[in-house]
């Protein structure tokens, strides 16, 4: 994969969608994840122990890049340095490195740079600028060691200017072109600071990216950075984004995390962030012997697997034109074709989407190889200015996961951006497309009701694991529309098990508040106020994300 420079630098980025992150450092070796430092005080003369017996001699970069290739991986993000201040690359600023403190003696990013140019895949370094429990004068806002070290004492100057900047220079300057730095976790560091380290980066590499995570002031970096697993809504985002995401729920390598993401539930992941203008970093955790575990292998060759016949449908896709989530999948888009993301699980004779205006040429499914057309037919009521979209769908999924249907169109792609109800009566509102008022708590929405009838309110949230429900919602709910008001206290009525958006240590949780009749056909408003309901998201790492999140009212037509 190419580079572009200049105004088009992320272009390549966009275009990509998906990249391997690799969590690996020294706290492999203790097989309890990457925090194992920090979580059990170990002190630092302990943990450098670790480093005389860690010895990766199974680690192997054609077999790592080889993987994320059969992946469909465009880019590879591996940790440089981690929070425990272990340099996986060999540091002149720092002799705790893994080419001079262990008996390895190699620097597999030296490797691991020459087989990604071999094999076309976009290099790019994960480096903890602020937390380094190892470092005496690294300064976190919350994350530090204090069993070593008196913070008191702490000169963080010492730190930046001796290590952190000094190390990221040694990364732009040993392993050629670097695609991004992906930075984390930057509380307490000042703005100058911030500024500092990004003016750094452009005067080293200037085409190289660098994510939101290098500061918490607003808008710095080329792209944002989610939270922790998390899927934003649609409309959340001004700017170009992604979500990081582990394949089970630990990012470094953990003996006892044993639940993994089916191959389907990744490519539905994948499928629905690229709906929504995203790209999937996607973790892997090598053991201490240098192995990315066969579990995480054998998921990822099935997700490449698929995108190697469906790859035309996410690779350089633009998101949905739609303004909301499709119950059967997801959307993408390229000049002059639609295409629709069928989930296999509730196989339905005919597909129906409201609010395409274009004339369809054909549509057929993207795996056929013969193209064999597909019956469509198309609708417009005028009074309603409401377009409808039929296709007849085949008797069979032709995928076991996502069967994607290409629809070919006249002209340039025209929808109706309305928020809609959907073809299977339901109404679905998140809360970033409404008009939020911030200071009062509420959020409207406006949106077009086709069918009328009575109307089950469903508050939809993701609550965070451990978290109070009921101190989330002391203040309770309040929902009007029309003439109609009235409040609720909501319980946690459904838990929604393998939810597309919403993964560990959240779950998403459905709450019945009411029920509501919308008459007849037409534009509908519908109201709601909440502590939960905030601006539009900034900058948020997923611990200081709120505990309960509130994500959408659901409207559900009864028969």
């Amino acid at each position: 994969m190419t580079v572009t420079s200049g105004e088009d630098k992320i272009k390549w980025w966009k275009d990509a969608k998906f990249g391997m992150f690799i969590h690996w450092g020294l706290y492999a070796a203790l097989g309890r994840g990457e925090w194992v430092m920090y979580e059990l005080n170990i002190p630092v003369r302990d943990y450098e122990r670790l480093a005389e017996t860690f010895n990766p001699v199974r680690f192997n970069a054609k077999t790592w890049v080889g993987l994320a290739k059969a992946a469909g991986m465009k880019y590879i993000v591996i940790t440089a340095k981690h929070h425990d201040g272990f340099a996986m690359f060999r540091s002149q600023a720092e002799p705790f490195n893994i080419a001079d403190a262990t008996p390895f003696g190699r620097d597999p990013l030296q490797e691991l740079a020459e087989e990604c140019r071999e094999q076309g895949i976009v290099l790019c370094f994960y480096y903890s600028h602020v937390i380094d429990w190892h470092h005496p004068h690294a300064v976190h806002n919350k994350y530090n060691n204090v069993w070593d070290y008196d913070t008191d004492s702490k000169h963080f100057p010492t730190y930046w200017n001796g290590l952190a900047k000094p190390q990221i220079r040694e990364l732009l300057t040993q392993y050629g072109p670097v695609g991004l730095l992906w930075f984390d976790t930057a509380g307490g560091l000042s703005k100058e600071d911030s500024e500092e380290l990004v003016e750094l980066v452009r005067s080293l590499q200037p085409d190289c990216l660098i994510n939101s995570r290098v500061s918490h002031y607003p808008g710095m970096g080329d792209y944002q950075s989610k939270g922790d697993n998390e899927i934003p809504m649609y409309g959340e985002d001004s700017r170009a984004w992604e979500t990081p995401m582990t394949l089970n729920q630990s990012w470094g390598f953990s003996t006892k995390d044993q639940v993994w993401k089916q191959p389907e539930a990744i490519i539905r992941k994948l499928v629905h962030i690229v709906s929504k203008g995203g790209n999937l970093l996607l973790n892997v955790g090598p053991d201490a012997g240098g192995l990315i575990p066969d579990l995480s292998a054998e998921r990822l060759r099935e997700v490449g697997a698929w995108l190697s016949v469906h790859g035309e449908a996410v690779y350089g896709a633009a998101a949905s034109p739609f303004p909301y989530e499709m119950e059967w999948g997801s959307v993408t888009v390229k000049p002059g074709r639609v295409y629709l993301h069928l989930t296999s699980d509730d196989w339905r004779k005919e597909l129906r989407l409201y609010g395409l205006k274009n004339k369809i040429k054909q549509a057929y499914v993207l795996s056929d190889a013969s193209r064999t057309p597909l019956v469509t037919a198309q609708n417009y009521d005028a009074g309603m200015d409401h377009h409808t979209m039929a296709i007849r769908l085949p008797d069979e999924p032709a995928n076991d996961c996502m069967t994607v249907i290409a629809v070919d169109i006249e002209g340039e792609l025209s929808v109706d951006m309305r928020l809609s109800q959907q073809p299977s009566g339901h109404v679905k509102l998140e809360w970033a497309n409404g008009r939020i008022d911030a200071e009062a708590k509420t959020v409207e929405w406006s949106f077009q009701i086709v069918a009328p009838g009575t109307f089950d309110l469903e508050l939809v949230c993701f609550q965070k694991e451990g978290a109070s429900w009921d101190e989330a919602f002391r203040e309770g709910i309040e929902a009007a529309s029309g003439n109609r008001r009235f409040t609720a206290q909501p319980k946690p009525d459904q838990v929604v098990k393998n939810s597309t958006a919403c993964q560990h240590p959240y779950s998403e949780v459905h709450s019945h508040l009411g029920t509501i009749v919308f008459d007849r056909p037409g534009t509908c408003t519908l109201s709601l106020r909440s502590a939960l309901i905030r601006p539009k998201s900034g900058f948020t790492e997923i611990w200081q994300a709120d505990p309960v999140k509130l994500r959408a009212v659901k409207l559900i037509k009864r028969q």
